[in-house]
C-alpha cells in the first residue's frame, strides 16, 4: 500500500543522534543561518513546507517554504494547515489520559472492558499497553484491502480491527515495543466509548478548543479548509499529487491537521497544567522499561531520548503526500516543529538539523 499510511508515524524513530554543545546563537543570527540551511533544503529539492524554532515560550524563527498548492503556485505560510499524520498520537494519549482524569478509565483497565468480541490473545492487553506500543497487536495497516478499497472508501474502526483480528500477535502483551497503529485505532474507539462522542468531537470539545488551537481538527477531506496544503509525491523523477486517504483510515493514529504555531501552542501546554495534571504529563513522560526500541523509549504519545547532551521528546509522521516531526528538548526549553507536503521529505532530520544549528551543531 502507500508508502505512508503503510509505516504510519514508524519514521519518527529514525532521526540520528547527534551530540553537541550546549551553546545557542543569538535570535537574530539564529534566524539568518536558518534561514539559509533552509533555502540550501529547498534548492536542492529537499524541503516543502513550514518551520518553527522556539526557545522560553518565544518564537525565534517560522517560515514556509516551497508551495503548499503547485497548480495554483500558492506558496506555503506559517498558517499552511498539513496533514500531522502520527503526531495525532500525542492528541490520542493525551485524551486518554483525559478520560482517565474524569474517572471514566483506567490506563491499567484491560482494553476487553470497553471493547466488545475481541480475540482471545488480546484480551488481557491493557490500555497502557496500547499507549506505549507494547501490546504485540498486528498492525492494521498492511493487509492489501487498505490500499485497494478502503483508502478510497473509508472504513470503520471496527472493519478495519476486521482485517487482523484473525492473525496472532506478534510477543507476549507487555514484553517488548514495537511500533503499531492497531493500538491507537482501538484507543479511538476507546474515547468514543467512555465519552459517548465522536473522536472527533471529544478532541475538538476537550483539547482544540479549550486550548485555543483555531488551526486544528480532524482532517475530514470532503469539508472546505482554508489555507489547506496539497500533498505531493515524487514518482519515476516526477512530481504527482499524492495518493488519496480517507481519514477514517489513520483515524486516531493519525487523521488531524494543524499548522506549525499550534503545534508550538500544542508543546507549550504540555509543559503546564493547562491541559493535563501533574500526574497526567508524568505518565505520558515516563520512561517505561519495555516500551524501548530504536534507541529510543515510547511513552504515551512521545518518543523519549537524548541528543545534544540533552533529554530530548519528539514524534514524527508520515502519510500519502506529507510528513511532520516535533522536537523539545526541555532543559533547554527549546521547540522545533517541522510540516512538509511532499511525502519524501525527512521532516524528522529537517528539525534535528535546525536544533543542531541553535546549539551550534550544524
Amino acid at each position: 500500500m502507500a508508502h505512508s499510511t503503510k509505516h504510519l508515524g514508524l519514521t519518527a524513530f529514525c532521526l540520528v543522534l547527534w551530540l553537541a554543545s550546549p551553546a545557542i546563537y543569538a535570535q537574530g543570527d539564529f534566524s539568518t543561518r536558518a534561514d539559509e540551511l533552509m533555502n540550501g533544503l529547498v534548492e536542492r529539492d529537499k524541503f516543502s513546507g513550514t518551520v518553527l524554532v522556539a526557545r522560553d515560550r518565544k518564537v525565534l524563527f517560522e517560515k514556509g517554504y516551497g508551495l503548499a498548492n503547485r497548480e495554483w503556485n500558492i506558496p506555503n505560510s506559517p498558517q499552511t494547515k498539513f496533514r500531522i499524520a502520527s503526531l495525532t498520537k500525542q492528541f490520542t494519549a493525551a485524551a486518554i489520559l483525559l478520560l482517565q482524569e474524569q474517572r471514566k478509565l483506567k490506563v491499567t483497565d484491560t482494553v476487553s472492558t470497553y471493547i466488545a468480541d475481541l480475540p482471545s490473545a488480546w484480551q488481557p492487553i491493557t490500555i497502557h499497553q496500547l499507549l506505549t506500543h507494547t501490546s504485540g497487536l498486528p498492525e492494521y495497516t498492511r493487509p492489501p484491502e487498505i490500499e485497494k478499497t478502503f483508502n478510497l472508501t473509508g472504513a470503520s474502526p471496527q472493519q478495519l480491527l476486521n482485517l487482523v483480528k484473525s492473525q496472532p500477535l506478534a510477543f507476549a502483551p507487555g514484553t517488548k515495543m514495537v511500533y503499531c497503529n492497531t493500538g491507537y485505532l482501538l484507543l479511538g474507539m476507546i474515547i468514543e466509548k467512555t465519552s459517548g462522542l465522536s473522536y472527533a468531537a471529544f478532541l475538538q470539545q476537550n483539547i482544540f478548543t479549550p486550548l485555543e488551537l483555531n488551526d486544528t481538527g480532524y482532517d475530514v477531506r470532503t469539508n472546505l479548509l482554508p489555507q489547506r496544503a496539497s500533498g505531493y509525491r515524487f514518482k519515476n523523477g516526477k512530481l504527482e499529487n499524492a495518493g488519496y486517504v480517507d481519514v477514517s483510515i489513520p483515524f486516531a493514529a493519525g487523521g488531524i491537521y494543524s499548522n506549525v504555531r499550534n503545534l508550538f501552542q500544542w508543546n507549550e501546554a504540555l509543559t503546564t497544567e493547562r491541559l493535563l495534571s501533574a500526574e497526567s504529563r508524568r505518565l505520558m513522560f515516563t520512561v517505561y522499561p519495555e516500551a524501548s526500541g530504536y534507541g529510543a523509549h515510547y511513552g504515551y504519545g512521545v518518543v523519549i531520548a537524548e541528543k545534544f547532551g540533552q533529554p530530548l521528546y519528539y514524534h514524527g509522521g508520515g502519510i500519502d503526500g506529507f510528513t511532520s516531526a516535533i522536537q523539545r528538548y526541555p532543559k533547554s526549553n527549546v521547540c522545533v516543529v517541522v510540516l512538509s507536503n511532499e511525502e519524501e521529505i525527512k521532516s524528522w532530520d529537517v528539525a534535528t538539523s535546525l536544533a543542531g544549528l541553535l546549539f551550534e551543531k550544524p
